[in-house]
């Protein structure tokens, strides 16, 4: 049942209904307007009696056309037939064959047209006949129509008057009456009319129809229910009334149910309405049927088709509560219904963007996560399964996080997808060890902390069994196999290497703490996967600067610190020469000399292949600014002598210029004029003024 509103005897404000205006608009647009009723504004208006205070509002001319088009206007001395006792079977049988067939025809008009005018007919409550040949016609009765061959007369009552005519009996659709000229009618209930009507109209595509006359039907089906609510409500008995009174007193009530259930359409007619606000587009309308009555959601909501159109208006409308109501209707009155997924990622879906989304919203949407899994037997696709961790994060409960991503074996989520980094990036970026937790459950073989957990072997050997990983080594296995597995292993390779850069990168932005960072250090060295050069500069000088500031050490002991722990993770850092030039450009900034040289001479000990030659220049070029000389003397004579010759041959021009010019500062000419020639440099750089003028300032002194 709709939202209802007050009795006819207290008419609202035109404001108070605007749910029911777009009926009289459909009207206008069939050419029904105010011209098919008599002008309003041309009747002589009357003064109102001197005792009335209020006078009614006045209905327009276009809201009347809207009521005589699309409910029954029976006559003000309208006498409808009585119910007829002494009626064979055979006679009951032939009309209800003659009113199935009627309903029949109505069902498949091929125009909303025909259905129209024949609703012209009927509507006005008086016995008709339908044309036995040519197309479908309807039209009210003569004297000529009344006789034993002649066809069955029929007569629509409206829906209440139905209910108190037929109180007696036990029937819901029809009767067999009787009118004041001894003629036999088939009564028909105006509901089974309307609702033949409704699905005709949503069979030939007419959405508009079909909702203008449900929401006609249903709104006046609501003052019915409250005419008689209040009425029951009235009739209080007295305290002195006997038995037999008391009994008196109970049959109003059980009528009073035989109303509700005979005006009540049935639920394919509200199936066909929810398809034509579907069509509509108005989800609004869709939501409002079912927010506040958990009895239509039951009846209605039973079957597939209508909780998916009502999924898809919660997740329009961003309602939450409604859709997990859907899903446990459907559940608990139709147990054996097969939901799609497709239900369940809306009603999720619904949830998480829900309007005033809260943690509740949130474990509704787990709630429907898991029932996804374990009921419906279906998998979580990756977006949704990131989405529900990314929301749990931003709503501070980062274990409903933990507990989404450890599901992502069962739900075949795999490594290398965007989603399963998007759900990794979002951990690590929030403070705390959701991102290590995840961390380790991804990675649980490489852990011996988190290894031991039954549990968590499980998931992960079904998880790997299901990507084909479970065996890396393809030897017996046939050619294709063997090419997917080597593929397949490759690309996770690529993959862990990626993941763990990635987070290593976030975790460094966000300035996560330090032994964070050295627990995913640890890992990118379990798993042998090399670091990127942006991500491992941060990391380096993120090191070195936590052994100054928090541990409080020297210089040389955050040197050699961070030469023994880079050192032990030769697989992250695959040369030494990289962290030697981010360590140099750092004490050189600081003007740290005595560990400058440390640096090039553990380098030099340790005979790398590449050497960091620019950044030793640039060392120099500092310490030459700083009248450093005896240094740059120092390191060049180490370059010189410890490099290898393929190293030797990478030395340039600015190298010997500032080798050169620390001999000339310290007035060693003799030095200077020797070098110079040991070394050819005359004949390797011809045209390099400043070795020129520094040999010829040398032999000047």
């Amino acid at each position: 049942m709709l939202r209802s509103r007050a009795p006819r005897a207290l008419p609202l404000p035109a404001s108070q209904r605007l749910l029911w205006s777009r009926a009289s608009d459909f009207v206008a647009w069939l050419g029904l307007g105010p011209n098919a009723v008599p002008d309003i504004a041309s009747i002589p208006a009357q003064n109102p009696p001197p005792t009335k205070k209020r006078e009614p509002t006045s209905i327009p001319p276009n809201r009347l056309a809207a009521k005589r088009v699309l409910r029954p206007y029976p006559p003000a001395d309208a006498a409808f037939p009585t119910f007829q006792n002494s009626l064979d079977a055979n006679k009951r049988k032939a009309a209800s064959y003659a009113l199935g067939r009627f309903s029949q025809k109505v069902k498949y008009v091929p125009t909303s047209e025909q259905l129209l005018d024949a609703w012209q007919v009927v509507s006005q409550c008086r016995p008709f006949v339908v044309d036995r040949e040519g197309p479908f016609r309807v039209r009210l009765a003569t004297s000529e129509d009344m006789g034993d061959d002649r066809p069955w007369l029929m007569q629509i009552v409206p829906a209440d008057v139905f209910a108190r005519l037929s109180a007696d009996i036990s029937t819901r659709s029809m009767f067999v009456g009787s009118t004041d000229a001894k003629t036999d009618v088939v009564v028909a209930n105006e509901a089974l009319v309307v609702g033949n009507l409704i699905r005709a109209f949503h069979r030939l595509d007419e959405p508009e129809l079909a909702v203008a006359f449900f929401e006609a039907y249903d709104r006046d089906r609501s003052v019915w229910l409250q005419e008689h609510q209040l009425r029951e409500a009235a009739k209080v008995p007295d305290d002195g009334v006997g038995e037999e009174q008391t009994e008196v007193v109970q049959e109003p009530a059980e009528k009073a149910v035989a109303i509700q259930s005979v005006t009540q359409l049935p639920r394919a007619v509200y199936s066909c309405y929810l398809h034509s606000l579907a069509a509509l587009r108005q989800s609004k309308k869709i939501v409002r049927v079912f927010e506040d009555d958990e009895l239509q959601l039951g009846r209605i909501c039973s079957t597939v088709p209508n909780l998916y159109l009502l999924l898809h208006a919660c997740y329009s409308e961003k309602n939450g509560e409604l859709a997990r109501r859907a899903i446990d209707t459907i559940t608990k009155h139709s147990p054996a219904a097969v939901i799609p997924l497709g239900c369940y990622e809306l009603a999720i879906r619904a949830n998480l963007r829900d309007r005033k989304r809260n943690e509740r919203e949130l474990l509704t949407a787990i709630h429907l996560a898991q029932a996804l899994h374990n009921d419906g037997g279906y998998i979580l696709k990756p977006d949704i399964w990131s989405a529900l961790i990314k929301v749990s994060l931003n709503m501070d409960r980062p274990d409903l996080a933990l507990d989404v991503f450890k599901s992502y074996p069962r739900h075949r989520v795999q490594e290398y997808q965007s989603h399963f980094r998007q759900a990794l990036r979002a951990a690590c970026r929030q403070t705390g060890s959701t991102a290590l937790d995840m961390m380790h459950f991804c990675w649980a073989s490489y852990d011996d902390e988190h290894s031991d957990a039954k549990t968590l072997f499980d998931e992960r050997k079904e998880y790997q069994d299901t990507i084909f990983l479970n065996d890396v080594n393809s030897a017996g296995l046939p050619l294709a196999d063997a090419v997917l597995t080597s593929n397949i292993s490759a690309l996770n390779k690529d993959a862990e290497a990626e993941l763990l850069n990635m987070m290593l990168w976030e975790m460094l932005k966000h300035r996560q703490p330090v032994p964070s960072l050295k627990q995913v250090l640890d890992l990118m060295e379990a798993t042998r996967s090399k670091g990127g050069a942006v991500a491992l500069r941060l990391a380096v000088i993120a090191l070195f600067e936590y052994d100054m500031k928090q541990k409080e050490v020297s210089p040389r002991a955050a040197v050699e610190n961070s030469l023994k722990f880079w050192g032990d993770r030769p697989s992250v850092l695959s040369g030494q020469g990289f962290l030697v030039h981010l360590l140099l450009e750092e004490c050189a900034e600081h003007q740290w000399d005595e560990e400058c040289e440390f640096l090039v001479d553990y380098l030099l000990d340790l005979g790398v292949a590449r050497v960091p030659i620019n950044s030793i220049v640039k060392l120099m070029g500092t310490n030459e600014l700083r009248g450093h000389f005896e240094s740059n003397a120092r390191i060049g004579e180490k370059l010189l002598e410890k490099l290898s010759r393929n190293n030797r041959g990478k030395l340039r021009d600015d190298f010997y210029e500032r080798y050169l010019m620390s001999y000339l500062r310290l007035e060693q000419f003799d030095q200077v004029s020797e070098k110079h020639a040991a070394l050819s440099l005359e004949k390797r750089y011809p045209h390099n003024e400043v070795i020129r003028t520094i040999v010829q300032d040398a032999a000047a002194q």
